[in-house]
């Protein structure tokens, strides 16, 4: 063969080849725009279910009797609607909250906006009166019943239930056109003027999924009733994707970034996009929850950012972080239901990861870690971990899945967990019967975004009771406080030393008080700690960690002992210009006793600087054993900013203690304090805090009531609050507050018996405390320091360079045990010790 027909057989297989290669990149571009066009037209429903999975639903009603019980009560609430209804169809609209008297000829009348006055001004509807919120019920309600009545529609294709539901849908379209969407500061809404957030979250989201529910019967001619014909009408297409549009609209470009009311008008959004009948436009509006942010609304690459590292969780207060996750994921799963090849549990899947987080911020009687507005009792969201394992399942997760079936099985077998909900009738069929997992909670965790640090020492005894727990914390974010670095205490099965909490946004209490520092367990620093600028003004610093020990994810050196070591600058405003820290220890002395040493120090870099401790405790009252302190009432000390300008969310009266009653104070007191707080009227009986504070010059005490705890078990949620203010003239770093904290309940006498502070040069040092458990008596030496200082002392023959360390002796002074948790060098008598790169040292000695 000649060289010349080579090449031409060689160049024919050359473009046979290419034409073949065409032909197979053709073949699979078709097949992807068949299936996305597939997934763009599929049948409805498939916002929340397919229409292919009817059967297999009605199969696990049949089996399994929670999706049993689903089914009932919502065909028995349901049916009682639908008889009404039909009873008469006009009437039952007509309870509508329609405004008759703005009414235009031949039209629908528009709905009745719900708006909220507060002195003459328009605000959201955070206070809104229950007369000012009833014709928004009525609606809500209403639409409910027509959701209702289509997932019954759905289930059963009984047309009854899909006329009551097209009905009122038709009704809504018809009457919230009427109106014009407010402008109000970029947030307003259709229907509530001045809270299109709040609008969209109980209104908007609800009429996509009704639609969705009842297309078939619509599209296949079925009818509306029409009030203002009194007879059946065509129901209409074109003004129902008008309507969609809009709340998405609404969204879109009058929302707010960098919060939680992202994730929260999310579902507005991402059910009114699905809810669009022309692909094109519901791929436009889908995807400013994919990928498009806008202005006013972050998309989800965007608030993935708050999920850098498995185990980050959303940076507000609990029930915001809580929420704000598993409405993500919620979401994740949605979308991820209409187009399987997203796969965005596979793309996001910190999301996930972080919705158990927030089983590791509890008490040992289970109630929360309080920051911000964050409440004190909540539960694990355990529909969201549902909502988790479907999504890891249909992205194949493998660690996801095993992550979270344990952990439904476990709330399911203890009763904390039942499904109740349409999503868990629609999504859920494992039933998660194998063995029960176990949360093994940590000695030490953090809530970075919040600044806490929590140290906790479970009894041996395995009892609430006997269990203790402390954080200390503090920092900016949205819904956080201007509450410097504070403190919580938890002691006999409740939480003792308490944050404030919060109740109704914009009042006065809420504003001036709960916001601010005076209702936090901290230092205000020249009578003008305040926040200022970030969210709301209330920004402050976060609390940052210098030492720790156990440090969060290694194994505790000792079973009895743990501490922080904290700084924060108090630098808001221009009065206080402090710097500050805080060793805060958790000590256990035996299974039933323990108690914490907190350490303060804190110095202005202003002139003629003065600091005030304060320490809220639920209770009865507070108590002094020393007779000569001599409290004398002082009603005006603390009321100097009382009648400072407010401006809601803007200007505070800071630092808020003007809210303090019942003023009792000391004059100049020099020596060692001794109190108790009393809290006498719990169901379990008496609990008790002493408080053992060793004397310093310049200090004054004062004791006062409190606004109420919040969230405070019975009936302390309904009463003052007793708190104790020490005042320090001058700087209070070389001298700092201290005291030492035990919980004890009424079957008890403390075990502390004596507490006696340890100066070098007439500088505080740390502390010698004996206790009395019931098995021992125990010596115990705690230094406390700033990093890298040295106490050098004859008396007690110790030397130590470092942070903190414990020398534990029993009663005839022999040596137990040495607990260093920082520090570089220590010797106590014959005991020489060098620590290792990590500054830590526990040794437990036998001397028998």
């Amino acid at each position: 063969m000649s060289n010349r027909n080579h090449k031409i057989i060689q160049r024919m297989k050359q473009l046979e080849q290419l034409r073949l290669t065409a032909c197979y990149v053709l073949l699979v571009l078709i097949l992807i725009t068949q299936f996305k066009v597939w997934s763009q037209t599929q049948e409805r429903p498939f916002i929340l279910v397919k229409a292919s999975e009817r059967q297999k639903i009605l199969d696990k009603i049949e089996k399994q009797d929670w999706a049993n019980e689903i089914y009932t009560n919502l065909q028995k609430e349901t049916d009682k609607q639908v008889e009404v209804f039909y009873d008469n169809p006009e009437a039952f609209v007509k309870q509508l909250p329609f405004d008759w008297s703005k009414r235009q000829q031949n039209q629908f009348p528009p709905f009745l906006k719900t708006t909220h006055i507060a002195n003459g001004v328009q605000e959201n509807l955070d206070n809104a009166t229950d007369e000012e919120w009833q014709s928004a019920e009525l609606l809500i309600e209403n639409l409910q019943v027509a959701l209702n009545c289509g997932i019954m529609y759905y289930l059963t294709e009984d047309e009854k239930y899909a006329y009551v539901a097209s009905s009122i849908l038709y009704s809504f379209i018809k009457s919230v056109q009427q109106s014009e969407v407010s402008q109000w500061t970029g947030r307003g809404g259709w229907l509530f003027p001045y809270d299109g957030f709040r609008e969209v979250q109980v209104i908007g989201y609800k009429l996509p999924l009704i639609y969705d529910f009842i297309h078939t019967y619509l599209k296949n001619e079925g009818t509306s009733f029409d009030i203002i014909e009194n007879r059946k009408v065509s129901f209409p297409f074109n003004e129902a994707q008008k309507v969609f549009k809009t709340y998405a609209n609404i969204t879109v470009n009058y929302g707010q970034t960098g919060s939680n009311h992202c994730v929260l008008e999310a579902p507005n959004l991402v059910y009114n996009a699905l809810a669009m009948d022309n692909e094109s436009e519901r791929e436009k509006w889908l995807s400013y929850f994919l990928s498009e942010s806008t202005e006013n609304q972050d998309a989800l690459p965007i608030m993935y950012k708050n999920y850098k590292k498995e185990g980050d969780i959303w940076p507000e207060t609990s029930q915001y972080l809580n929420h704000s996750t598993s409405l993500l994921a919620e979401l994740m799963l949605v979308v991820n239901r209409y187009d399987s090849s997203l796969k965005l549990g596979e793309k996001y899947p910190n999301v996930l990861h972080a919705l158990p987080r927030l089983d590791y911020f509890v008490y040992p009687n289970n109630e929360i870690v309080r920051w911000g507005d964050g409440h004190r009792r909540a539960h694990a969201p355990y529909e969201a971990y549902d909502n988790a394992y479907v999504l890891a399942q249909m992205d194949g997760l493998t660690e996801l899945q095993n992550k979270f079936a344990p952990l439904i099985s476990r709330a399911i077998s203890k009763g904390k967990y039942k499904r109740k909900s349409m999503e868990a009738l629609f999504w859920y069929d494992n039933d998660f019967k194998d063995a029960p997992a176990t949360i093994e909670l940590p000695r030490t965790d953090k809530v970075y975004h919040a600044g806490i640090i929590i140290q906790r020492n479970l009894s041996s005894t395995n009892s609430p009771k006997d269990g203790l727990m402390c954080f200390v914390g503090g920092a900016h974010m949205v819904h956080g406080h201007a509450e410097g670095m504070n403190i919580e205490l938890y002691g006999e099965g409740q939480v003792l030393g308490v944050d404030h909490g919060r109740k109704k946004y914009g009042q006065d209490l809420h504003e001036n008080y709960s916001r601010i520092f005076a209702a936090h367990n901290t230092v205000i620093v020249n009578g003008s700690s305040q926040g200022e600028g970030g969210w709301v003004n209330l920004g402050i610093n976060k609390v940052k960690s210098i030492a720790m020990e156990p440090e969060v994810g290694r194994e505790a050196i000792s079973p009895y002992h743990s501490f922080t070591l904290t700084s924060f600058e108090d630098d808001k405003g221009n009065k206080a210009e402090a710097t500050q820290e805080r060793t805060l220890a958790l000590i256990r002395t035996s299974p039933t006793s323990g108690y914490y040493v907190d350490v303060f120090r804190s110095k202005s870099r202003l002139p003629n600087e003065y600091h005030d401790y304060l320490y809220h405790n639920i209770g009865d009252e507070l108590t002094f054993e020393n007779k000569d302190l001599d409290l004398k009432n002082t009603p005006n000390r603390y009321m100097s900013n009382a009648n400072e300008p407010w401006k809601r969310n803007k200007l505070y009266r800071h630092p808020g203690w003007h809210f303090f009653e019942d003023i009792k104070t000391s004059k100049t007191y020099d020596n060692d304090v001794k109190g108790t707080f009393h809290t006498k009227k719990l169901k379990q009986g008496a609990v008790f805090m002493q408080l053992h504070i060793p004397g310093f010059e310049n200090r004054t005490y004062t004791k006062v009531k409190a606004p109420t705890t919040f969230e405070s078990p019975e009936p302390y949620d309904s009463l003052p609050t007793p708190t104790l203010v020490i005042r320090k003239e001058g700087e209070a770093w070389k001298n700092p507050f201290v005291v030492v904290f035990e919980p004890y309940n009424e079957m008890e006498v403390p075990s502390i018996q004596s507490v006696t502070k340890i100066e070098q040069d007439r500088l505080y040092k740390g502390l010698k405390v004996i206790s009395k458990t019931p098995s021992e008596t125990l010596i115990q030496y705690i230094i406390t320091q700033s990093k890298n200082q040295v106490f050098k002392s004859d008396t007690f023959d110790i030397y130590f360079e470092g942070t903190f360390a414990i020398i534990t002796l029993d009663e005839n002074e022999t040596l137990k045990s040495i607990y260093i948790g920082d520090g570089k060098a220590l010797n106590y008598k014959n005991e020489t010790i060098q620590t290792e790169s990590d500054n830590t040292y526990y040794k437990e000695f036998n001397n028998e």
